[in-house]
């Protein structure tokens, strides 16, 4: 959806405030006469010759009204084009995308102007401040929302373990999430093309449609994709159902005539590679009410093979943390007996914006994802029991009113590597 006219709006608001604030510094100059100092005034919209005043404290007031003045109707238009009258009758606006575009563009100008004003003024310790404010500003919005959620990063894990014969490559990548289909999506099918995977494992919510046009262009476009970058590996491509478009009997047409197996229900498939002598491995693919947490003893085969697990969310593999917030608890392998060996879940997005020193800084008000605890959002646990559990933070990011957005989180592609051990 266009933001374009959000910004529109921003724009002359920008000119209003930062001419305003520009009337409120002009100060007063000095000109020097036969040996002797004369101080001269401009003229001033906002006081008295008199009161006109050249003090830090004024320049300081200017300031903050004016910021304040912005701030405060950039709230307001935030909240306007959210309300269903102008989503319905003015222009259907993405609200996310408008208010963190709107921080990134008009926060970084409005702090740049300032600092320039304050130059102009001989402020030169603010107006590093704050021109040192819109340059970090600027950095962080640029990474978060033109380079970082574009950029996939491929992640390596190893398992050293005795129930194979010979090593395994599983490549399992999650949450596509596509809108449309451009270079990101493109991009991300050759890489995992290039990565020599034995078994490739998708992990649900390949599109989120938010239009009609959308809902009804996208499915085949997605297919299509699969057909001219097609996914193969000698063990299977498999793909599990996702919450956004998992549950609608559609997302099974994503797969036609492209060679990926797709299972809504839980299913076991038994001694993959045994025939290549590579495992053999027991691949255990949950249905989204499995991955939620309805799982009880599901999967455990007895065959002794090493077992491959993966479902959509992680909670099937979480227990022993109670949710402070909902007072839910979980209950999954973590602490149980026997377990899989590999867990494999994505959901989370690993949060997609990281504060540093204080990990994921949301969960997007999904309360299953609100009862991960945060530091199991994303990245690689090992059990007491044995188990592992990977949490991949996903390829592509939250799409329809959320922002495309992502921040010390970038997207990814897992690469699980299982060896004999030594």
């Amino acid at each position: 959806m266009d933001t374009t006219p959000f910004h529109l709006v921003l724009f002359a608001l920008d000119i209003f405030t930062l001419g305003g604030l520009f009337l409120w510094l002009r100060s007063r100059h000095e000109t020097k006469t036969a040996g002797s100092a004369r101080f001269q005034y401009e003229k001033s919209l906002y006081t008295r010759k008199v009161f006109r005043s050249h003090s830090y404290l004024w320049d300081l007031t200017g300031i903050v009204l004016f910021g304040s003045f912005y701030f405060i109707c950039f709230a307001f238009l935030s909240r306007l084009i959210f309300t269903d009258y102008v989503q319905k009758y003015v222009y259907n606006f993405n609200v996310g995308q408008c208010i963190v575009e709107g921080i990134a563009i008009h926060g970084t100008l409005f702090l740049a102007v300032t600092a320039a004003l304050l130059c102009w003024k001989h402020r030169y310790l603010w107006a590093a401040i704050f021109g040192g404010g819109a340059i970090i500003l600027a950095g962080i919005c640029f990474n978060a929302l033109y380079w970082e959620p574009y950029h996939v990063k491929i992640e390596y894990y190893r398992i050293e373990t005795e129930k194979v014969k010979g090593p395994v490559r599983i490549v399992f990548v999650s949450d596509i999430q596509a809108d449309h289909i451009g270079s990101h999506e493109i991009n991300t099918l050759k890489k995992i093309q290039r990565l020599d995977a034995d078994l490739i494992i998708l992990g649900g919510d390949y599109i989120q449609a938010h239009s009609e046009h959308q809902k009804n262009q996208l499915p085949e476009r997605f297919r299509q994709m699969l057909l001219d970058y097609p996914l193969t590996a000698p063990l299977g491509v498999y793909a599990v159902a996702g919450n956004i478009s998992g549950a609608d009997v559609r997302d099974a047409e994503l797969f036609q005539e492209t060679g990926i197996e797709y299972f809504q229900v839980s299913t076991i498939i038994p001694d993959l590679g045994e025939a290549e002598k590579i495992g053999p491995i027991d691949l255990v693919l949950l249905g989204l009410g499995h991955s939620w947490g309805g799982l009880g003893k599901h999967g455990l085969t007895e065959s002794g093979n090493f077992i491959v697990m993966a479902g959509h969310c992680p909670n099937y593999a979480i227990d022993g943390w109670t949710n402070p917030k909902t007072g839910n608890s979980l209950s999954g392998y973590r602490k149980a007996e026997k377990t899989p060996d590999l867990m494999l879940a994505g959901h989370t997005h690993g949060g997609q914006v990281v504060i540093p020193f204080y990990g994921p800084l949301t969960g997007w008000g999904d309360e299953r994802v609100d009862q991960v605890p945060p530091n199991m959002m994303s990245g690689f646990h090992k059990y007491p029991n044995g188990g592992h559990l990977l949490v991949t933070r996903g390829s592509g990011m939250e799409r329809g009113w959320a922002p495309r957005i992502r921040l010390f989180c970038p997207p990814e592609i897992s690469v699980i590597d299982i060896v004999l051990k030594e």
